[in-house]
């Protein structure tokens, strides 16, 4: 009688469990998208505010273009703008070098001006805010992980 009564609850008490080894990859793979975002926008923020209004006492209104100069690579990038279109498949490191162990993801920034008055408006001349977004996009599961920053030239 035991025997029977195990085998018909069994299968029923082994569906949960096997759910729940496949959800804690899910969340793994959520952690580890964290993890390159946090650290791929701490590196962007290490960086200067703009190519010309560099230092302490530089105002923001002879800020250039937004992008990366002539010349620049990953390596190279000095300022907040240089990540502007940044897309990389696998992740790389600051160095530019590809970081095998996170294959099954993708690094992607945008960097903007924005409007004073209105933070998430994107505008096309120089303003004192540039608005970062680092999108880490975990293509097994096509989730995407965004951090946004905004950052000041005062």
């Amino acid at each position: 009688m035991v025997i029977v009564i195990l085998g018909i609850m069994l299968p029923g008490i082994m569906m949960f469990f096997i759910q729940g080894v496949k959800d804690s990859v899910d969340s793994q793979r959520r952690t580890t998208a964290i993890f390159l975002a946090e650290g791929l926008m701490e590196e962007i923020r290490s960086k200067r505010w703009d190519e010309v209004a560099a230092g302490i006492t530089a105002t923001c209104s002879n800020a250039s273009a937004i992008g990366f100069d002539v010349g620049e690579s990953r390596i190279n990038y000095d300022d907040i703008d240089d990540f502007n279109g940044l897309n990389n498949t696998p992740p790389s490191d600051s160095q530019g070098a590809a970081m095998a162990n996170y294959a099954g993801f993708q690094q992607q920034v945008t960097v903007s001006y924005v409007n004073p008055a209105a933070l998430d408006t994107a505008v096309g001349g120089p303003t004192c805010y540039k608005r970062v977004e680092v999108r880490i996009i975990d293509t097994a599961s096509n989730e995407t992980t965004r951090l946004v920053s905004l950052m000041t030239g005062y």
